[in-house]
């Protein structure tokens, strides 16, 4: 398993941004070393190969907070309550900031928090996912701040920097002999190569050796990951670059602006030509209505009162029909003979079956006679009779 350490530069990340980076096999030893774009950084794709981003010390800054008792690490208030605390602590607007916090991070306890510029976080992690080098973790390169207290001596030799970091905080101090008299009593102080001679005749004593790629390889074993509940990295994607900020994406932003207004007008141009079309259709239906029906002064809905007219007139010019329930009846009562009585009556599609209708021979003989001089027909059905008008008997022959 090989692991790449990628260390970010103070400045935003963008395709011409050089990173010095580390692969090891085994975490102890440096299998190679150097400087690259990020698109040339190498390839790690094996099976359990790792990739680390370690943030310098001057993009970091430290500072003890006691969260209090109830608000818990993925409460909504947890935000806010760390915006409360480090309010007055950090140089800019507390909305700039991304706030890491330690692996084991508990309540009601002073614990170090870290804080750093979430745009410049953000690009760094978007820049290396997009040349297809995503980072699981980024780690301090010096931090968090414990005992027992490190020194290390940095930076180029003409302008040598003290990097502290104890259970005070980190920082970087001026190499000059009063800075380092304050930590004579230090035990575990370490330089650069180039810088190790310089180092110890102004401290006058010994200093061990410690490569940039070697300071590197002890941030495997950091449990930190200050990307964690980063913004724009909880998308599908990690990393995204917050496009609608960085001034790169102006003219994007710009052309974007424009095609929606563009398509804002031309819905409303596509609305206002349909509501043109709907207004002459209902027009033309309302002269159509008083054209057909003039006694309709007030015109409310115009389809629904024209229907309403249609009906009445259907209603009015109908006739009666010989298959309907009243005209039969009509002629049933004239034809009926007297002194006979009818135990039920039942309609369907123009027969009517009446039940109980007891007749004679002559009885039926003449009351048939009757009810065929007006259009029906009677039968025996049963015990029932059997009335229907004649011209539905001649179609069923």
């Amino acid at each position: 398993m090989s692991t790449l350490i990628i260390s970010l530069p103070l400045e935003a990340v963008s395709t011409q941004t050089e990173f010095d980076f580390v692969v090891t096999d085994d975490g102890n030893t440096v299998a190679q070393t150097g400087r690259a774009l990020a698109v040339a950084l190498p390839q790690l794709d094996k099976p359990g190969d790792v990739c680390i981003a370690t943030a310098p010390v001057r993009a970091l800054s430290w500072h003890p907070v006691t969260v209090p008792v109830g608000v818990t690490l993925g409460s909504t208030r947890m935000r806010a309550v760390l915006d409360g605390l480090l309010e007055d602590k950090l140089l800019d607007d507390v909305d700039l900031f991304h706030l890491a916090l330690p692996p084991n991070f508990q309540t009601g306890m002073a614990q170090w928090v870290a804080a750093c510029e979430r745009r410049w976080l953000a690009m760094a992690v978007q820049g290396l996912e997009a040349a297809k080098r995503p980072v699981s973790r980024v780690v301090p390169e010096w931090g968090p701040p414990a005992a027992p207290l490190r020194l290390h001596v940095t930076g180029p030799l003409d302008d040598p920097q003290l990097l502290v970091c104890g259970d005070s905080g980190v920082g970087l101090f001026p190499l000059k002999t009063e800075v380092l008299e304050g930590f004579a009593l230090a035990d575990n102080v370490s330089a650069e190569p180039a810088l190790v001679r310089l180092a110890s005749e102004m401290w006058q004593r010994s200093v061990s050796p410690l490569s940039k790629a070697e300071q590197l390889m002890q941030t495997i074993h950091s449990p930190w990951d200050l990307s964690k509940r980063l913004q724009m990295r909880s998308m599908v994607n990690r990393g995204k670059l917050d496009w609608l900020q960085a001034p790169r994406w102006r003219s994007t932003r710009w052309a974007a602006a424009a095609l929606v207004g563009v398509n804002l007008l031309g819905l409303n141009a596509l609305a206002w030509v349909g509501e043109q079309q709907l207004a002459v259709k209902r027009e033309a239906m309302q002269a159509m209505l008083t054209r057909n029906f003039p006694h309709l002064k007030i015109i409310v809905d115009a389809p629904l009162q024209m229907a309403r007219e249609v009906q009445l007139l259907e209603q009015a010019r109908a006739a009666p029909a010989t298959g309907d329930l009243d005209v039969m009846l009509g002629a049933l009562s004239q034809a009926l003979p007297a002194g006979h009585t009818l135990k039920g009556v039942d309609y369907t599609n123009g027969q009517l079956r009446l039940k109980g209708l007891e007749l004679t021979v002559d009885e039926a003989s003449a009351w048939s006679a009757r009810l065929s001089g007006q259009g029906y027909s009677a039968a025996r059905d049963g015990v029932n009779w059997l009335l229907q008008p004649a011209a539905a008997t001649a179609g069923k022959r």
